[in-house]
Protein backbone atom coordinates (compact mmCIF):
# COMPACT_ATOMS: atom_id res chain seq x y z
CA UNK A 1 0.00 0.00 0.00
CA UNK A 2 0.81 3.21 -0.61
CA UNK A 3 1.53 6.80 1.62
CA UNK A 4 -1.62 7.92 -0.03
CA UNK A 5 -3.83 5.12 0.74
CA UNK A 6 -2.81 5.11 4.08
CA UNK A 7 -3.47 8.59 4.29
CA UNK A 8 -6.95 8.22 2.35
CA UNK A 9 -7.46 5.43 5.30
CA UNK A 10 -6.86 7.37 7.83
CA UNK A 11 -8.94 10.46 6.71
CA UNK A 12 -11.89 8.36 5.84
CA UNK A 13 -11.81 6.57 9.49
CA UNK A 14 -11.67 10.07 11.35
CA UNK A 15 -14.63 10.93 9.95
CA UNK A 16 -16.52 8.12 10.80
CA UNK A 17 -15.07 7.88 14.52
CA UNK A 18 -15.60 11.49 15.23
CA UNK A 19 -19.70 11.51 13.73
CA UNK A 20 -21.84 11.47 17.05
CA UNK A 21 -23.12 7.74 17.64
CA UNK A 22 -23.92 5.20 20.42
CA UNK A 23 -20.21 5.19 21.13
CA UNK A 24 -19.88 8.41 21.93
CA UNK A 25 -22.88 8.83 23.72
CA UNK A 26 -22.05 5.84 25.98
CA UNK A 27 -18.36 7.34 27.01
CA UNK A 28 -19.41 10.47 27.54
CA UNK A 29 -22.47 9.15 29.82
CA UNK A 30 -19.98 7.40 31.80
CA UNK A 31 -17.46 10.46 31.97
CA UNK A 32 -20.17 12.98 33.27
CA UNK A 33 -21.95 9.89 35.76
CA UNK A 34 -19.04 8.08 37.22
CA UNK A 35 -15.31 8.62 36.24
CA UNK A 36 -12.41 9.84 34.19
CA UNK A 37 -10.98 6.13 34.70
CA UNK A 38 -14.31 4.31 33.69
CA UNK A 39 -14.68 6.61 30.72
CA UNK A 40 -11.69 5.61 29.50
CA UNK A 41 -12.15 2.03 29.75
CA UNK A 42 -15.00 2.29 28.21
CA UNK A 43 -13.45 4.03 25.35
CA UNK A 44 -11.19 0.74 25.49
CA UNK A 45 -14.05 -1.36 25.37
CA UNK A 46 -15.77 0.25 22.13
CA UNK A 47 -11.60 0.42 20.40
CA UNK A 48 -11.97 -3.56 21.71
CA UNK A 49 -15.30 -3.87 19.52
CA UNK A 50 -13.98 -1.86 16.67
CA UNK A 51 -11.20 -3.86 16.21
CA UNK A 52 -13.04 -7.13 16.02
CA UNK A 53 -15.02 -5.24 13.37
CA UNK A 54 -11.54 -4.45 11.36
CA UNK A 55 -10.28 -7.97 12.00
CA UNK A 56 -13.74 -9.26 10.06
CA UNK A 57 -13.41 -7.13 7.49
CA UNK A 58 -9.92 -7.79 6.57
CA UNK A 59 -10.78 -11.02 6.72
CA UNK A 60 -13.63 -11.17 4.39
CA UNK A 61 -16.06 -12.29 7.21
CA UNK A 62 -18.11 -9.16 6.73
CA UNK A 63 -18.56 -9.43 3.21
CA UNK A 64 -19.85 -13.16 3.48
CA UNK A 65 -22.13 -11.62 6.59
CA UNK A 66 -23.53 -8.50 3.93
CA UNK A 67 -24.43 -10.74 1.18
CA UNK A 68 -26.51 -12.84 3.54
CA UNK A 69 -29.58 -10.95 4.40
CA UNK A 70 -30.83 -13.08 6.69
CA UNK A 71 -27.84 -13.26 8.90
CA UNK A 72 -27.52 -9.47 8.73
CA UNK A 73 -30.93 -8.88 10.25
CA UNK A 74 -30.71 -10.61 12.57
CA UNK A 75 -27.59 -8.88 13.61
CA UNK A 76 -29.48 -5.61 13.10
CA UNK A 77 -32.27 -6.61 14.82
CA UNK A 78 -30.35 -8.17 18.26
CA UNK A 79 -28.19 -4.73 18.34
CA UNK A 80 -30.90 -2.53 17.82
CA UNK A 81 -33.33 -4.53 20.63
CA UNK A 82 -29.73 -3.73 22.74
CA UNK A 83 -29.93 -0.45 22.07
CA UNK A 84 -33.60 -0.18 22.53
CA UNK A 85 -32.38 -1.97 26.55
CA UNK A 86 -30.06 0.16 27.19
CA UNK A 87 -32.41 3.31 26.34
CA UNK A 88 -35.25 1.60 28.46
CA UNK A 89 -32.57 0.95 31.85
CA UNK A 90 -31.49 4.68 31.52
CA UNK A 91 -35.37 6.12 31.26
CA UNK A 92 -36.46 3.62 34.19
CA UNK A 93 -33.62 4.99 36.92
CA UNK A 94 -34.46 8.43 35.34
CA UNK A 95 -37.70 7.99 35.79
CA UNK A 96 -36.72 6.33 39.28
CA UNK A 97 -34.81 8.69 40.80
CA UNK A 98 -37.25 11.77 39.56
CA UNK A 99 -39.81 10.17 41.82
CA UNK A 100 -38.12 9.33 44.96
CA UNK A 101 -36.75 13.22 44.76
CA UNK A 102 -40.27 14.32 44.86
CA UNK A 103 -41.11 11.99 47.66
CA UNK A 104 -38.00 13.25 49.67
CA UNK A 105 -39.92 15.85 51.82
CA UNK A 106 -42.75 13.72 53.00
CA UNK A 107 -39.90 10.96 53.51
CA UNK A 108 -38.37 13.90 56.00
CA UNK A 109 -41.33 14.71 57.52
CA UNK A 110 -42.84 11.34 58.12
CA UNK A 111 -39.08 10.81 59.98
CA UNK A 112 -39.49 13.48 62.02
CA UNK A 113 -40.17 12.74 65.82
CA UNK A 114 -44.15 13.70 66.12
CA UNK A 115 -44.31 15.03 62.14
CA UNK A 116 -44.51 18.28 63.34
CA UNK A 117 -43.19 20.99 60.87
CA UNK A 118 -41.85 23.89 62.11
CA UNK A 119 -43.32 27.23 60.64
CA UNK A 120 -46.72 25.26 60.85
CA UNK A 121 -49.91 25.76 63.06
CA UNK A 122 -49.08 23.45 65.72
CA UNK A 123 -46.77 23.75 68.56
CA UNK A 124 -43.76 24.37 68.16
CA UNK A 125 -41.18 21.59 68.43
CA UNK A 126 -38.84 21.20 71.04
CA UNK A 127 -34.90 21.40 70.97
CA UNK A 128 -34.59 17.76 71.57
CA UNK A 129 -37.35 17.42 68.13
CA UNK A 130 -35.13 19.87 65.98
CA UNK A 131 -31.86 18.75 66.95
CA UNK A 132 -33.05 14.70 65.92
CA UNK A 133 -35.02 16.05 63.01
CA UNK A 134 -31.64 17.76 61.57
CA UNK A 135 -29.47 14.58 62.35
CA UNK A 136 -31.57 13.28 59.63
CA UNK A 137 -29.25 12.34 56.36
CA UNK A 138 -30.20 14.92 53.18
CA UNK A 139 -31.54 11.09 50.86
CA UNK A 140 -28.68 11.12 47.95
CA UNK A 141 -30.79 10.50 44.69
CA UNK A 142 -29.31 9.62 41.63
CA UNK A 143 -30.42 8.24 38.07
CA UNK A 144 -27.56 6.19 37.72
CA UNK A 145 -28.51 2.53 36.76
CA UNK A 146 -27.36 -0.13 38.32
CA UNK A 147 -26.33 -3.61 35.99
CA UNK A 148 -24.22 -4.41 34.12
CA UNK A 149 -25.88 -1.24 31.71
CA UNK A 150 -25.97 1.14 34.62
CA UNK A 151 -22.95 3.57 35.98
CA UNK A 152 -24.15 3.06 39.64
CA UNK A 153 -21.00 1.40 41.16
CA UNK A 154 -19.11 1.01 38.01
CA UNK A 155 -16.31 -1.03 37.86
CA UNK A 156 -13.19 -1.04 35.63
CA UNK A 157 -14.68 -4.87 33.80
CA UNK A 158 -18.22 -3.50 33.22
CA UNK A 159 -16.99 -0.27 31.80
CA UNK A 160 -14.83 -2.27 29.37
CA UNK A 161 -18.07 -4.57 29.00
CA UNK A 162 -20.46 -1.16 28.34
CA UNK A 163 -17.96 0.17 25.23
CA UNK A 164 -17.94 -3.65 23.46
CA UNK A 165 -21.22 -4.27 23.44
CA UNK A 166 -22.26 -0.78 22.33
CA UNK A 167 -19.84 -0.86 19.64
CA UNK A 168 -20.52 -4.46 18.80
CA UNK A 169 -24.38 -3.66 18.66
CA UNK A 170 -24.24 -1.09 15.62
CA UNK A 171 -24.82 -3.39 12.51
CA UNK A 172 -24.18 -0.52 10.10
CA UNK A 173 -20.69 -1.12 11.04
CA UNK A 174 -20.89 -3.63 8.64
CA UNK A 175 -21.50 -1.35 5.63
CA UNK A 176 -18.84 0.92 6.98
CA UNK A 177 -16.07 -1.21 6.77
CA UNK A 178 -16.97 -2.67 4.24
CA UNK A 179 -16.81 0.68 2.13
CA UNK A 180 -13.97 1.56 4.38
CA UNK A 181 -11.31 -1.53 3.17
CA UNK A 182 -12.81 -1.91 -0.52
CA UNK A 183 -12.42 1.66 -0.83
CA UNK A 184 -8.72 1.71 -0.25
CA UNK A 185 -7.10 -1.19 0.97
CA UNK A 186 -6.27 -3.30 -1.99
CA UNK A 187 -7.68 -6.57 -1.84
CA UNK A 188 -4.01 -8.25 -2.53
CA UNK A 189 -2.76 -6.35 0.46
CA UNK A 190 0.27 -8.12 2.20
CA UNK A 191 -0.08 -9.71 5.63
CA UNK A 192 1.78 -7.14 7.29
CA UNK A 193 0.63 -4.53 5.54
CA UNK A 194 -3.18 -5.30 6.92
CA UNK A 195 -1.67 -5.96 10.32
CA UNK A 196 -0.62 -2.06 10.19
CA UNK A 197 -3.83 -1.15 9.09
CA UNK A 198 -5.77 -2.71 11.58
CA UNK A 199 -2.72 -0.85 14.21
CA UNK A 200 -3.54 2.17 12.89
CA UNK A 201 -6.98 2.56 12.70
CA UNK A 202 -6.76 1.00 16.68
CA UNK A 203 -4.30 3.62 17.90
CA UNK A 204 -6.10 6.71 16.50
CA UNK A 205 -9.40 5.76 16.92
CA UNK A 206 -8.45 5.03 20.82
CA UNK A 207 -6.68 8.46 21.21
CA UNK A 208 -10.17 9.87 19.77
CA UNK A 209 -12.47 8.41 22.30
CA UNK A 210 -10.09 8.95 25.18
CA UNK A 211 -10.22 12.41 24.30
CA UNK A 212 -13.78 12.41 23.90
CA UNK A 213 -13.48 10.48 27.86
CA UNK A 214 -11.20 13.06 29.42
CA UNK A 215 -13.02 15.96 27.89
CA UNK A 216 -16.43 14.76 29.09
CA UNK A 217 -14.77 13.72 32.56
CA UNK A 218 -13.32 17.38 33.42
CA UNK A 219 -14.44 18.19 37.12
CA UNK A 220 -16.26 21.51 36.10
CA UNK A 221 -17.87 20.05 33.30
CA UNK A 222 -18.89 16.45 34.84
CA UNK A 223 -19.90 18.15 38.21
CA UNK A 224 -22.37 19.97 36.76
CA UNK A 225 -23.73 17.32 34.73
CA UNK A 226 -23.57 15.00 37.64
CA UNK A 227 -25.91 17.70 39.59
CA UNK A 228 -28.15 17.00 36.63
CA UNK A 229 -27.82 13.32 36.20
CA UNK A 230 -31.52 12.85 35.98
CA UNK A 231 -31.59 14.61 32.52
CA UNK A 232 -28.66 13.00 31.35
CA UNK A 233 -30.31 10.21 31.74
CA UNK A 234 -33.16 10.36 30.22
CA UNK A 235 -31.11 12.23 27.21
CA UNK A 236 -29.33 9.25 26.49
CA UNK A 237 -32.25 6.82 27.17
CA UNK A 238 -34.37 8.88 24.50
CA UNK A 239 -31.36 8.89 21.78
CA UNK A 240 -30.91 5.09 22.38
CA UNK A 241 -34.31 4.65 21.69
CA UNK A 242 -34.23 7.05 18.83
CA UNK A 243 -31.07 4.76 16.91
CA UNK A 244 -32.69 1.41 18.36
CA UNK A 245 -36.03 2.19 16.19
CA UNK A 246 -34.24 3.78 13.13
CA UNK A 247 -32.20 0.50 12.93
CA UNK A 248 -35.34 -1.48 13.18
CA UNK A 249 -36.77 0.13 10.50
CA UNK A 250 -34.55 -0.34 8.10
CA UNK A 251 -34.34 -3.44 9.04
CA UNK A 252 -38.67 -3.73 8.25
CA UNK A 253 -38.16 -1.74 4.82
CA UNK A 254 -35.17 -4.51 3.81
CA UNK A 255 -36.97 -7.13 4.64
Amino acid sequence: MSTTQYLALLGLWVAGIVSPGPDILVILRNAFLSSRGKAMLTALGVMIGNIIWITLSLTGVTVVINQNEVLKLTIQIAGALFLAWLGYGSIRSALAAKANARRSPETARASAPGGAVPGSDEAAPSPATVEAAEQIPEPAYSARGSGVLGTKNLTGFRAVVQGIITNLSNAKAIVFFIALFASVVPANALWWESMLVAVLLFVVGLAWFCAVAWFGSVPALAARFQAHSVGVELVAGVVFLAVSVLLLGEAALSW
